[in-house]
């Protein structure tokens, strides 16, 4: 996370910690408590784009990693293809290719229903 994402985190976190204290301190029957209970769910939400910004980012380096591992194993294979490099490289590139895989970011089945599932 990048130092202006982590502090914007913590501001949220601070902010929403904040606000809860406030509302656990109200009485469930007054007349503010709607109002306190309105801001916590407004704080929260802040909080979560935030963490969703930051989960973007992470995805996007995640992406490029991945990529530039496929590329360096494509230019092994190619290498050992040309005969620059030893045969015992082929390998060595399955591996790469296979940490590719790996780093690779794929959805995550959570059971909630994302955007991308209305039509």
């Amino acid at each position: 996370m990048s130092g202006d994402l982590r502090k914007r985190t913590s501001h949220r976190q601070r902010e929403l910690a904040a606000r809860h204290d406030v509302l656990v301190r109200e009485n469930a029957g007054s007349a503010r408590y709607d109002d306190l209970l309105r801001r916590v769910f407004d704080a929260t939400g802040d909080l979560i784009v935030v963490l969703d910004e930051a989960a973007g980012r992470a995805v996007r380096r995640r992406r490029i990693t991945a990529g530039a591992l496929l590329v360096l194993a494509l230019v092994v294979i190619g290498l050992a293809a040309a005969r620059t490099v030893p045969a015992l490289a082929l390998p060595a590139a399955v591996v790469v290719a296979g940490a590719a895989a790996i780093v690779w970011p794929y959805r995550h089945r959570t059971g909630r229903k994302d955007d991308s599932d209305e039509q």
